[in-house]
Order: structure tokens, then sequence, then C-alpha cells
């Protein structure tokens, strides 16, 4: 049975600043309402839907005109015909008719660039050189991946939270939405991450709350990476778009991953406060979140632990459900710094993440805010990646 394809939108309630570092409900996105007709003659008959007053369903007139009925829908008047191309100015006639019109076919909505990936020139970068992120790899710690998304490309992932640790599927959101900020995919719909092709994997550490428990598990998964027989999986950057007070033993955790090579990423926090653990670690780069008129985010918290800001208020991404929504939150900026390294280090595959982090920070744009709230300033895709500032930053 041919159905219209249609673009499912994600909208979800409020998501809790213990599920991860994001302020604002997300908001669908429209589909796109451009419409083409599909041919419909076949062999002299032409397949219609037929819209009709309540309670006089046209099945006897479609078979006096030698047509037939093909579907009916339960609650809605309209019924889908197959006719005679001939009796089609008969049917539209009949007084019980309302209207008679071809099948159509609607697209999937046409592809957007977030303000946000635009701000820190992401898209100059892909437009002119060869870095897209292409063969590195990075690792998101939150609440999973819509597994079946068709904007995102998963290269795994990982749940510390299942019985069946396979089994990472996005309940939530979040995870999904910060995952598409780094590495949606450059196609024809949705949007597109930062780092498009990336390889991308979803580490479940918590649904709608997260325990220092699984996020270590999440962790020390990751280091695994670094440890086994295969050189090309290795998680070279994490991102954690989650915050809380500080624990000695997460922190243990992500200083292993750090003296292994990890680059630590995570959200400041929304209290407009002290900036929250894990980004207040000294293992890890604390980011603050930007408006689109680069003014500070009021709920973004801030501190001399801040290296970096983004963009992070009202950040259209990827959503559970196949949808898509926009967030707002240093939940959503940490991960346009993710996205950042992830193409910086392409262009440079023989830095450590020593070197990576240097690299973020002395690349990046100072926007005129003091260090307690921009750190090193807003991150910068171009200047980090090829050396230059051509971009137009919008």
């Amino acid at each position: 049975m041919r159905k219209a394809l249609v673009l499912l939108i994600g909208a979800c309630a409020l998501l809790l600043l213990a599920v991860g570092c994001s302020t604002d409900s997300p908001t669908s996105s429209a589909i796109n309402d451009d419409l083409s007709s599909k041919p419909a003659t076949v062999d002299g008959t032409v397949n219609l839907l037929v819209g009709f007053e309540k309670g006089n369903r046209p099945d006897n007139a479609v078979k006096a005109l030698g047509g037939s009925v093909k579907q009916e829908f339960r609650h809605v008047p309209i019924v889908y015909v197959s006719i005679p191309v001939s009796a089609r100015a008969a049917l539209e006639k009949n007084p019980n008719v309302r209207y008679v019109e071809e099948e159509m076919m609607r697209d999937y909505v046409a592809q957007v660039l977030d303000w946000g990936v635009n701000r820190i020139d992401a898209e100059y970068v892909w437009t002119n050189s060869v870095y897209n992120g292409a063969g590195v790899n990075v690792g998101v710690l939150d609440s999973g991946g819509d597994m079946d998304h068709p904007d995102i490309t998963w290269a795994g992932g990982y749940s510390a939270i299942n019985s069946d640790v396979n089994d990472w599927e996005d309940k939530v959101g979040h995870g999904t939405h910060c995952a598409g900020i780094i590495s949606a995919n450059n196609n024809d719909i949705g949007v597109v991450g930062v780092a498009p092709n990336c390889n991308i994997y979803a580490v479940q550490v918590g649904s709608r709350r997260l325990s220092t428990l699984d996020i270590i598990e999440g962790i020390d998964w990751v280091i695994a990476s670094h440890h086994d027989a295969d050189p090309n999986n290795d998680i070279m950057v994490i991102n954690m778009s989650f915050g809380g007070p500080g624990s000695t033993a997460e922190e243990d955790a992500l200083i292993a991953a750090y003296n292994d090579g990890i680059l630590c990423i995570a959200a400041a926090g929304n209290e407009s406060g002290a900036v929250s653990a894990p980004a207040s670690y000294s293992c890890v780069m604390a980011v603050t979140a930007s408006t689109s008129t680069d003014a500070f985010a009021t709920y973004s918290n801030y501190g001399p632990e801040v290296e970096l800001i983004a963009p992070g208020s009202s950040i259209l991404s990827t959503y559970k459900r196949g949808g898509y929504a926009t967030m707002s939150g240093t939940s959503m900026a940490s991960p346009m710094v993710t996205g950042a390294a992830v193409i910086a280090w392409q262009a440079h595959p023989t830095y450590t993440n020593v070197q990576m982090r240097a690299l973020l920070n002395g690349t990046a744009e100072d926007i005129g805010l003091g260090a307690y709230y921009q750190g090193n300033g807003l991150v910068d895709v171009e200047n980090a990646t090829l050396g230059t500032t051509n971009g137009n930053d919008y």
C-alpha cells in the first residue's frame, strides 16, 4: 500500500539538567510542503483520491463509472479509487463528491545549515578543502542514539544501562540531538553537522538521569577502543553534555582517558553559576554557550575553568524517532567544539590530544567577552583546520 512520505518531526517535554545541559523544550521544524504530481494513468485508468460528503460515499457512483474503490479510511471522508480516465469528469460532477485529485508525493525537508554550524565556519571548511571529519572516531556519552535516524550514520554504540549492550536506542532525544550537531549527514534532508563524515559512536550512559557508575562504564568502554586489536576504532574525542557535582571516581576515569590520548570535552552547565563537573575537571575542556548575536547565553555557567565558547542557543539538530528539534543549552555548545576537534584532527592526524587542545584554544575567535565567559574565545573550525580566517562567520 503506497503512502505519502512524511518526515516526522520530533517534539518532547522539557529535558532536565540532570539529563543534560540543555534548557529549551524541543521545537518542531516544519516539513517541506512542496508537492510533485505522480503519474497516475495506467492502461486507460487513473487512480484518484476522492473526498465526499460524510454519509454519502461514492462507491456506487464509482462502480457505475466502471471503477473500483482501492482503499478506504476509517476516520476521514476520503476513498482512493481507480476509474477510467474518461470517467473522471463525471465523477467530479457528482453532487456528493467534494473534490477529486491525483495522488501526490511529498519530499523530505530540504537540508538546513544551522546558524551555529555556520557561525563557526564549518561549512567553509567542507567547501574549500577535503576536510569533513572522515576517519576520525568520536564518542557521544549521553542518552544513546536514534539507531535508525535517516540523517545519522552511526559507526556503532554501547549501552551501559541496558542488559543488552548493543541496545543503545535513545528514548530521550538528547543524545541524538548532540550527535547530530557533531555529524548529521551532509545530504538532501534535515540538517548537517560540523563534521558530517566522522565515525560517530553512541555511548549510552543514562536515560532521563545519569549515574556516575554508568558514566564510568562508558568511559571505560571508550578507553578499551585503544587497547583492542583494531587500531582503526580508537575513539579520539568524547563529548559529555551533562553536569552535576564533582566525583573523584568520575574524574579518575577521565584522567585515565586523557592519559590514553582521548580529548575530553564537556558542557559547562546551565545554572548561571559555577562550572559543573565533568567540565570543571582539569583534564576536560569546559565549553560555555553563546547566542546568535555573539552574546553570552544568560543560562550558561561560567568561571576560570572555561576554555571555549560555542553557539548553544536555538540549535536545530536531529532528534529521536527520526525527527528534528531546536534546543538550547551548553549541551548544544559542547558538541560544536567536539565537531571542530574532529575536523581539525583530520587535518592534523599526528597531533596528540594535548596538541589538539592547544590548537583549538589558540585559534579561537575573540568575541569580546571576559575570560570567565568565553575562555580563549569562540571555537573557529576554519582557523583550527586550515589556519585561515576567510569565512564570513555566518
